[in-house]
């Protein structure tokens, strides 16, 4: 299988979810997915922000749980990248002021190339946010509201000053990505743990095996109201479902057919908006080693709920966030799942 192959294999699910590393194919598919890729300046947007002058809430614990490994802050992490992944809530009708991004996932690829971490950050998780201009005076509150407040470019400058990591590139698609490309594929097989009902839209997923059809897919990844752990349970359904497209693609050989690698690519392109600098043929190259199985899950450690001006928001914990935030700033995190686990997206809520 090509390089630019292995590479799509592994990062399709996070392009059509969340919209992860973007990859590059060959020849004339490689032109296509160029034309067809959306483009800002997200990053040079967000580094002409005014700073953020309130210290970093997690430095202290940062600096603890590294001194505790014997690893030095900041470490030579080497070429290991992060990519910031926002999957974006933008209905017909609504204003900038109320598009959301009800998922955020932070995809760090270590040095080597050899695994790639997703770390999703719920929508709720109460963190610092700077004061944005007749909108939000400063303070903590619901990190989505980042996004709300100023777009891709603060969400980058707040998840940076939370987890001290740069924020190498960013990449955005909106939901309706998720229904295209599970269509495209054939859709995708998930197992749910308990029967639940999604109030929103009425639908019942039953406990055990299900088909998801693009539709389904859509609905089964967003649900939140009527998970038993809301939002908690909403970021392990989107986990599963990217490591169970991954697994669908690899097992189609939709790779190795230039009509239907077309119509993947097509589907792909055609959701995402990345920042103007991602290199594409680049990122393909240093990702070349990755298989399905090299993708990890995490989610941001809680201990319980806050009361915020936006209302309940997931308490962070100080030291579970500080090592986490450690091994990703020291490129350390396959010891960190080796310590604390992986989530196996083998089953959804």
């Amino acid at each position: 299988m090509p390089r630019w192959g292995k590479v799509l294999t592994v990062l399709c699910a996070l392009l059509a979810l969340v919209a992860g590393p973007v990859v590059v194919t060959s020849g004339v598919l490689a032109y296509r997915f160029n034309d067809l890729i959306g483009r800002d300046d997200v990053l040079a947007d967000a580094a002409a922000l005014p700073p953020i002058t309130a210290p970093p809430e997690y430095q202290s614990w940062i600096r603890k749980s590294a001194r505790s490994s014997s690893v030095d802050l900041p470490a030579a992490a080497g070429h290991a990248r992060n990519f910031l992944v926002l999957g974006v809530d933008t209905r017909k009708g609504w204003t900038a002021a109320q598009s959301r991004s009800d998922t955020i996932m932070l995809v760090h690829v270590d040095g080597d190339g050899s695994d790639a971490s997703v770390v999703s950050i719920p929508r709720d998780s109460y963190v610092y946010i700077p004061p944005v201009a007749g909108k939000w005076a400063g303070g903590k509150t619901k990190i989505n509201a980042a996004y709300a407040w100023g777009g891709a470019p603060l969400m980058v400058q707040v998840v940076s000053h939370l987890t001290g990591v740069t924020i190498d590139n960013v990449v955005r698609v909106d939901f309706a990505g998720v229904r295209r490309i599970t269509d495209v594929v054939g859709g995708v097989d998930v197992r749910v743990a308990r029967t639940v009902r999604d109030k929103r839209t009425g639908v019942t997923f039953r406990a055990g095996r299900h088909h998801l059809d693009g539709r389904m897919a859509e609905v089964y990844v967003r649900q939140r109201y009527g998970l038993p752990n809301g939002d908690f349970d909403r970021v392990k359904r989107q986990q599963q479902y990217l490591r169970a497209l991954a697994e669908k693609v690899t097992s189609l050989g939709v790779l190795a057919h230039p009509l239907k690698m077309d119509e993947f690519v097509t589907a792909i392109a055609g959701s995402l908006v990345v920042d103007s600098g991602m290199n594409l043929a680049g990122v393909a190259r240093d990702l070349s080693g990755l298989r399905p199985d090299d993708l990890s899950f995490t989610t941001l450690p809680s201990d319980g709920y806050v009361r915020s001006a936006a209302g309940t928001a997931n308490r962070l914990v100080p030291e579970a966030c500080g090592e986490l935030f450690a091994a990703l700033l020291t490129d350390t995190m396959d010891a960190y799942f080796a310590k604390n686990g992986s989530f196996a997206g083998s089953s959804g809520a």
